[in-house]
């Protein structure tokens, strides 16, 4: 009987877990919805971080529409309302057209015609007005809110031209620049997290990194390189990206008085490259860039040697660093001062 109670006792205990962690479930707030994870044409699409980019918390993201007081329908339908905007659009009152399929979007936001409406309002923008950002927000909201109305990956494609077109055709006033580097960059790196398998995702990843540099935030640009490399290593793009990053982490170690850690790992960077693209066209450049941090290496650990043969230090101490100092750099210029001294420790 005992045993009975027992088995009745466990299923009980089995059944409060059960029901326990079901309710936690219920009650446990839903995934926080990130930029770049609507469900396309092809879903899923990448949603994690990719090193060297803004963290997705940072990236804009397009709000809801609302109902607005200075924009309003002109008809009384959805389709009314489309064809009135269409119509305006077609007889060039652009800004009455623009104005129309916004109001529309924002009075009728799940009828058949707001995505419609939210197409043509980027076209406008892109074609008419010749406001690549205006319509590459345009397209970002349409690929949030409404991504089985459309085709997305084509649309993910037309922005990447679109961002390509904001860096080719600067707006400028004065001489000045009006197209912000970090909002390109921002537009390219949404559009890789969108469509990471798209043919143009190579090249864009190597103009976010060259964004980066102009940023002069060459740890974030060595990331991007880096990422490049490993997801796309037969793509013509990941031999540039191997040179550019030895190039960005080169002006790293110049422009931090040649840390010793990142020198070595610098080094060990430009060993791998050589190795992997012998064949490379910056090779010598490379194998020089190799040397300098070699040199700097070798003169950073006889430095040491000579601290640790002073009268303060223990003679094991000294013998231990000249020997070290050998062995890494035999063909250094000190390497014979080092086997004269090592054997003058020994002998002591």
């Amino acid at each position: 009987m005992r045993q009975i109670k027992w088995q009745h006792a466990g299923l009980l205990l089995a059944l409060f877990n059960f029901l326990t962690f079901s309710l936690l479930n219920l009650n446990a707030a839903p995934p926080k919805r990130v930029a770049g994870s609507g469900v396309g044409s092809n879903s899923p699409y990448a949603t994690d971080a990719y090193p060297g980019f803004d963290d997705l918390d940072n990236l804009p993201k397009p709000e809801k529409k609302d109902t607005s007081w200075f924009l309003h329908v002109s008809r009384d339908t959805p389709a009314e309302q489309l064809a009135y905007a269409q119509q305006m659009e077609e007889e060039g009152s652009l800004r009455a057209a623009r104005r129309g399929y916004d109001a529309l979007v924002r009075e009728w936001p799940a009828s058949p015609e707001a995505p419609k409406a939210q197409l043509a309002l980027a076209m406008v923008w892109a074609k008419k007005y010749k406001d690549y950002d205006e319509a590459f927000e345009a397209l970002e909201y349409m690929l949030d809110f409404y991504p089985r109305d459309c085709d997305y990956l084509e649309l993910v494609a037309y922005e990447y031209q679109l961002v390509n077109l904001m860096i080719k055709e600067k707006k400028t006033f004065l001489g000045f620049s009006f197209t912000s580097t970090r909002v390109c960059r921002q537009h390219y790196e949404s559009i890789v997290r969108r469509a990471p398998g798209a043919s143009y995702v190579p090249e864009a990843m190597l103009k976010i990194a060259d964004l980066r540099e102009q940023e002069d935030q060459y740890e974030e640009a060595v990331q991007v390189y880096a990422t490049l490399a490993s997801k796309f290593p037969r793509a013509p793009e990941a031999r540039v990206a191997t040179y550019l990053e030895a190039k960005a982490r080169m002006w790293l170690c110049r422009r931090l008085s040649y840390n010793v850690p990142r020198c070595k790992d610098t080094a060990d960077y430009l060993a791998m490259a050589l190795k992997r693209f012998p064949d490379l066209d910056e090779a010598d450049e490379l194998k020089a860039w190799r040397g300098e941090l070699t040199q700097h290496l070798s003169e950073d650990a006889y430095m040491q040697a000579k601290f640790y043969d002073t009268k303060q230090r223990t003679r094991h101490a000294a013998l231990t660093a000249w020997e070290r100092f050998l062995k890494e750099y035999p063909d250094s210029p000190h390497a014979d001062e080092a086997r004269a001294r090592i054997e003058a420790l020994q002998i002591k």
